[in-house]
């Protein structure tokens, strides 16, 4: 008996995907600002795929959306719009940028949230000034309504981005704290933590030693493990993240809450 095969490969060059975009805010999902959100998208282009990167940003933390689009937005396909609105700024003077580089879009406000972006790797960026492209009037509280979303749903239904406003060379930089090596040891700090506790810092698996070594956080030294499994369950362990930054973790427990950790925190790496 002849059975039929299914291609489930990508579809070919010729047919376009509907358009991408992916959603981070710090709103939460109590209240109906991302239902909203989406639904002025969605009024724009009904075609639109929209993913939830995350609404669960902390209140007005900029940089933890910064660390999340940079370390999410390579998985996604080429083209995807990334809209951010972390925006402790909204209703101020503050630019509202969007940015292509070879892989993708962003649409965010300019207060650092896009800093990860190397000069080399911005192809384009515009501040988007275009108020036909916005609700009317523009709450001074919501822009993620009445700028970001209208904007979004029309880039993803076609409109040129020289259509958006100006082109600009400026880009405000959040800079991250940078490791310094000293005496043997190298020095980091906790940048951030998950949703499981974790303590993500500023040291990549680049900036670390191939030697055997330890880490010490908050007066206790880690060992530095390949996976959470080399320890005893509730015990603290340092390992490479699935971001590529090192971690400061607790086998099935809370590294933030059993080890006292705050944003900032010195880590240190030594060579044992």
């Amino acid at each position: 008996m002849k059975t039929n095969t299914v291609n489930l490969g990508p579809p070919p060059p010729s047919v376009n995907p509907p358009p991408l975009i992916t959603l981070t805010t710090d709103f939460g999902l109590a209240d109906p600002y991302v239902g909203v959100m989406k639904g002025v998208i969605l009024s724009r282009c009904p075609s639109a795929r929209l993913v939830d990167l995350t609404h669960h940003v902390p209140p007005q933390d900029v940089l933890v959306a910064r660390l999340a689009l940079e370390d999410a937005h390579p998985f996604f396909p080429a083209g995807t719009l990334h809209v951010a609105v972390v925006d402790p700024g909204v209703g101020t003077a503050r630019a509202v940028l969007w940015a292509r580089t070879a892989a993708a879009r962003f649409l965010a406000p300019d207060n650092g949230l896009l800093s990860f972006l190397e000069p080399a790797q911005i192809l384009e960026l515009r501040r988007v000034e275009n108020p036909a492209l916005t609700l009317h009037p523009v709450s001074r509280t919501f822009h993620g309504r009445d700028v970001f979303a209208p904007v979004a749903g029309y880039l993803a239904g076609g409109l040129d981005a020289a259509d958006l406003g100006p082109v600009t060379g400026e880009l405000l930089r959040l800079p991250l704290p940078r490791p310094v090596a000293a005496a043997g040891h190298l020095h980091g700090e906790i940048l951030a933590f998950d949703h499981f506790g974790n303590a993500l810092t500023n040291l990549r698996e680049l900036d670390l030693p191939r030697t055997a070594c330890k880490v010490r956080v908050a007066g206790a030294t880690l060992p530095l493990v390949g996976t959470y499994a080399e320890v005893p369950p509730g015990a603290p362990l340092a390992l490479l993240g699935s971001s590529g930054r090192l971690e400061i973790s607790v086998r099935g427990g809370n590294a933030r809450q059993v080890l006292a950790l705050q944003r900032g925190d010195p880590v240190e790496f030594r060579i044992s």
